[in-house]
């Protein structure tokens, strides 16, 4: 008989796709050779997300960024009215993707600072 999966994360993941736009706000200090982006501090990217929660999400995107990079993220969904929703969060962690259907790279990342409302609306648009 199968046993039931129970979600091992404090705040539970919700899976569905919208568009973001980013901005790059700072990279980590100590960034280097191979561990640099192609983008500059300042610039915009698209990303897709495939997960959030009240605390993090995974995106997909076509740059590779440093772990500790903070972005600015912005809302740029159809499906949201009025109000946009902006949130700063930091990269854990960053992956190549075997597939390329929404980004050629796969990033975790921490959500750092945002109008708690803006978090709670995004988490129950997932949900």
């Amino acid at each position: 008989m199968k046993r039931e999966l129970k979600e091992s994360r404090k705040h539970p993941r919700y899976t569905k796709i919208i568009q973001m736009d980013c901005l790059v706000e700072r990279f980590p200090d100590d960034t280097t050779g191979d561990n640099k982006s192609k983008l500059k501090t300042g610039d915009n990217f698209r990303s897709t997300t495939i997960n959030v929660s009240e605390t993090g999400m995974l995106i997909n995107c076509d740059f590779l960024l440093p772990e500790r990079t903070l972005i600015k993220m912005t809302v740029n969904d159809r499906s949201f009215t009025g109000k946009k929703l902006s949130f700063k969060a930091r990269i854990a962690w960053t992956k190549r993707n075997a597939y390329q259907i929404f980004g050629r790279y796969a990033a975790g990342l921490h959500l750092e600072k945002g109008d708690k409302e803006d978090i709670e609306r995004l988490v129950e648009h997932f949900n």
